[in-house]
């Protein structure tokens, strides 16, 4: 063995901890895919000057993929994988590529960074390995910035990959997600809603924008190429397995990004914490309302009420109805019938996508009981943010009104 490569060998067990046999198996694979070998998951697009785009989508482990490979920066460079910036996530190149700004305040987010896309591929280019950029905020790029992304970064140098989960799993998560954005319509309407009316204004909400997940396969692959977009089937009973993926679409050891996954703090809310919310978002007036406030006040609350507490064991969970998961799996069946069609490479099994879930035959999306230290959480974290004139706008002791009055009208 040359003694270059013993001696990389030898630094990348001494930087990652991994015994010499797996620094050396993955330095076998890498000298096979980068030599122009075949046969490889990311043969299509590896190399110097490549980039893996993971363009999401929402409500599929994307924080916790873009965690392993943020507290991975200081190893990935042994095999040749760079994920640059320093924040968790690149919405700010999305940002920059779309030329709007993301999220649901867009009237306080940040403006789109101008040239900053442009930079992230020219250092991708000159990159001797892969770049891996990840944020589910691409796979809301319409037609026109989809074309752009893939002539920008070019088509062989291009994989594109796109994180799928169940369906019936999404639903809850995605409206709890809306309720942290002043969503104030129920759970139960929403989903009927969302699963058995047809029309545009339903196919037009950011609901089916980012999950009807067949249509955004099809997108990329117009654009890219079948051999150039990939599929991870995410399977939430196997913890370990989106990991494992990426390792090997990375052509990383084993455990790599798994090992350094941290702690990422996205529990769901129970169905009190949710009650509660929707219905200060009503009392506030929704999304609307919530523009007279800083983002730092409302986006404070709702950290402060999930992750300032431990639900009890006892405290009721969000259910989704039979009814509910019976449609959505009919939907995903023919979404996933679509997405093998495109000939898009499937990593993972797609029939975790087609499973028809089980819950209870009816469900309630309302709670009349709110614990106290819930209700504390999410005051103290508005009171947070108006602290010592840090956000600006409304005192913190208009926030504190409308919590007192909301206790005291339901007895609490």
């Amino acid at each position: 063995m040359a003694v270059g490569r013993q001696l990389r060998i030898r630094h990348c067990a001494w930087m990652t901890g991994l015994p010499p046999d797996g620094c050396t198996r993955s330095w076998r694979r890498s000298e096979r895919y980068h030599s122009g070998v075949t046969g490889g998951p990311t043969s299509s697009a590896s190399g110097s000057g490549s980039m893996l785009l993971h363009i999401g989508v929402h409500k599929t482990g994307t924080t916790a993929v873009q965690t392993a490979l943020a507290n991975s920066r200081d190893v990935l460079d042994t095999w040749q994988v760079r994920y640059p910036g320093r924040l968790m996530a690149h919405r700010e190149v999305a940002s920059s590529v779309m030329g709007r700004p993301l999220g649901w305040r867009t009237d306080g987010a940040k403006p789109p960074k101008e040239g900053l896309w442009g930079r992230t591929v020219a250092e991708a280019r000159a990159y001797r390995g892969t770049t891996v950029i990840s944020s589910e905020f691409f796979a809301e790029s319409p037609e026109d910035v989809v074309g752009r992304i893939v002539a920008d970064v070019g088509p062989d140098r291009l994989q594109v990959v796109i994180t799928l989960r169940n369906l019936g799993r999404i639903l809850p998560s995605a409206w709890q997600q809306n309720l942290k954005s002043g969503f104030e319509t129920a759970y139960l309407p929403w989903i009927r809603r969302m699963l058995f009316t047809d029309d545009e204004a339903t196919r037009n909400t950011i609901f089916w924008r980012r999950h009807r997940h067949d249509e955004l396969v099809e997108r990329w692959v117009a654009a890219a190429g079948a051999d150039h977009v990939t599929v991870v089937v995410v399977d939430d009973r196997v913890r370990e397995g989106i990991f494992h993926h990426f390792e090997d679409l990375l052509d990383l050891p084993r455990n790599t990004l798994y090992d350094r996954r941290g702690e990422v703090s996205n529990r769901s809310m129970t169905l009190a914490e949710a009650a509660f919310l929707r219905r200060l978002n009503v009392a506030v007036g929704g999304a609307a309302g919530w523009r007279a406030y800083p983002n730092r006040v409302q986006a404070q609350m709702v950290k402060h009420l999930v992750e300032g507490r431990a639900p009890g064991p006892d405290e009721a969970r969000l259910a989704t109805p039979q009814w509910a998961l019976d449609r959505a799996a009919e939907i995903a069946d023919e979404m996933v019938t679509r997405i093998e069609a495109t000939g898009a490479r499937i990593l993972g099994d797609p029939g975790v996508l087609r499973e028809r879930m089980t819950g209870p035959e009816e469900a309630v999306d309302d709670s009349a009981e709110m614990p106290t230290d819930a209700a504390i959480s999410a005051l103290l974290g508005a009171l947070d943010a108006t602290r010592s004139g840090e956000a600006g706008g409304p005192e913190a002791g208009g926030l504190t009104r409308r919590a007192r009055r909301w206790l005291s009208e339901r007895g609490r």
